[in-house]
Formats: structure tokens, sequence, C-alpha cells
């Protein structure tokens, strides 16, 4: 019975395989506990220049960095700041090492709170199951109502223009950005900025798509530790829609910021304050001419 599921008990949890992208380079970085860190740079936009590699950094949370990839971002990369895209609560259970990374700054900027379905991944085992339960009906149709109420949600729209701002702050070094898994908040954010300096929806779709290809093992690991309660027969299919990242998904919430406000030009004005003056800035400092640079 999930009565007797220790309270302790916090498998992470992880997405589905993707298909058709085995061969796409992604800008991972090789890390040691850290399986879905990559480097943005390198996608091109569209005005012919290319977004400029070691500067902008998308992850999963950082609590499982070994001392080994913490050096890797802070030397490697010259890490200055993380945002924190997760919740309170999540901060709390799973702090970032900020004593470990002497000199960066962290700030948080938090997309939705604890009572979004299941996409702050809060709760440990009893949370997820409660989770698990209320998607199992329709679990596609819930991940993609979750990524409209992301991108229509007031409190998440000023976690975005948080997310904006402490990057804008960040003038050298490189700036990292996550949440728990690296996916669902870290890839509208993500998508949000890759839009900004210019990139296609079609490479956007591309990096989101791309996590799959890295954590498709937690999706096992908690089934694993479903079947420890028999409770895996049940819950196996949502397992692996909503730990997914689905294109579906990520084209709700782009549909949902038609219908609302017209584009995605107009929603990151209006809704997340990133003004023309903002965008050139963004331009300015993250784009280069050499697809190497």
């Amino acid at each position: 019975m999930v009565d007797t599921v220790p309270d302790d008990f916090s498998p992470v949890l992880g997405i589905a395989d993707a298909e058709g992208l085995e061969d796409a380079p992604d800008g991972r970085i090789e890390l040691e506990g850290l399986p879905n860190t990559r480097d943005i740079g390198g996608i091109p936009v569209a005005d012919g220049r290319y977004v400029k590699h070691a500067r902008l950094l998308r992850s999963g949370a950082l609590d499982g960095a070994t001392t080994r990839d913490l050096a890797v971002l802070a030397d490697d990369y010259d890490l200055r700041t993380v945002v924190d895209l997760r919740t309170e609560e999540e901060r709390r259970e799973k702090p970032d090492p900020e004593d470990e990374l002497m000199g960066v700054r962290f700030e948080n900027a938090p997309v939705l709170n604890t009572s979004t379905l299941g996409v702050t991944r809060e709760g440990g085992i009893k949370g997820a199951l409660k989770m698990l339960r209320a998607v199992q009906d329709n679990p596609a149709q819930i991940m993609m109502d979750i990524y409209e109420r992301m991108v229509l949600d007031e409190a998440s729209q000023r976690g975005f223009a948080s997310f904006f701002d402490d990057v804008l702050a960040t003038e050298e070094g490189s700036v990292l950005w996550h949440c728990t898994i690296g996916k669902d908040r870290a890839g509208l954010a993500t998508m949000l900025m890759l839009h900004v300096l210019g990139a296609s929806r079609d490479r956007i779709m591309k990096d989101y798509q791309a996590t799959n290809r890295y954590v498709a093992s937690r999706t096992e690991d908690i089934a694993k530790a479903l079947a420890t309660y028999h409770l895996a027969d049940k819950l196996d299919a949502s397992i692996h829609v909503i730990n997914s990242a689905d294109p579906r998904f990520m084209q709700a919430a782009l549909d949902a910021i038609e219908k609302e406000f017209g584009g995605l030009d107009a929603y990151v004005e209006r809704a997340i304050g990133v003004t023309d003056e903002k965008r050139a800035a963004l331009r300015e400092r993250y784009l280069t001419d050499d697809p190497q640079g």
C-alpha cells in the first residue's frame, strides 16, 4: 500500500528515449553527476550568426554534481551565475552547492508553485504517486495543460522575467539555469531565450527533445521503485509520457501564447518584459559570426 512507502524515499523522475536525434549535436557537457547539462552555443539564428559557446548553459538540478563537475563548470565554462527555476520547497530539499562554487551568484526565479500538478517533482514518492495517478487517464493532455499554465500563469511570467534579467546582469562568463531534470521549466526558459536570440522553431524543438537522450534511465529507476510497491503495472504508461520531452507539450505552450498574445514576440515583451533594448543587448552579447566562437 502507498501508506507504507517511506517518506524519505525519493527517486528522481526521468524521461524517455528520443527518436531521430541519435546523431544530432546538442552541446552536452560530459559530467559525472549531471546527465543533462548542455551548452546551447553553436545554434544558428536568423541573421546568420550563432549562439556563442560556453556562455549559456541549461541543466537539471545541481545537487548531484561531483567535485570534478563543479570544477569543470567553474574553470572550463567560467560559471558566474546560476538561475534556479525550482520552487522554494524543492530548493530546500535539494539545495544548490553554493558553498562549493565560491564567487558564483545564485538567483531564484521560480516558475509555478507547489500546487502545480507534479511538474515540480516535489514530495518524494508519495508526491510522485499522487501526480501519476492524477494524470493516469490522459497523461499527455495533462502535461499539455501544465505547459500552457507555465506560460500563462502570472507568477511563472515573473519567474521568466527574472531569468532574463539575471542573464542580462551577467556581463562576463557563463550563466546556467536549471529546474529538477532540465526538461520542463528549463526547457521553456531555453525556448524563450533561443527565440529572443533569433533561433528557428525547428532548432528550438530539437534542443528541447535532446533531453530525452540523457536521462532515459531515470524513467526505469522510478518504474522499478514503483514495482517494489506493486504499482508499476498501473502507472508505467503515465511515467513514460509525463517524463518525455514531447513536442506536443512545447507546442501546447506555443499555441497558448499565440492565442493569448498573438505570438512569441508580443509575449516576451508584454508578459516577461524583454524590450527591444533588452533583445538587442542579449544578441550583442551572446551571438557571434563564428560557428565555433
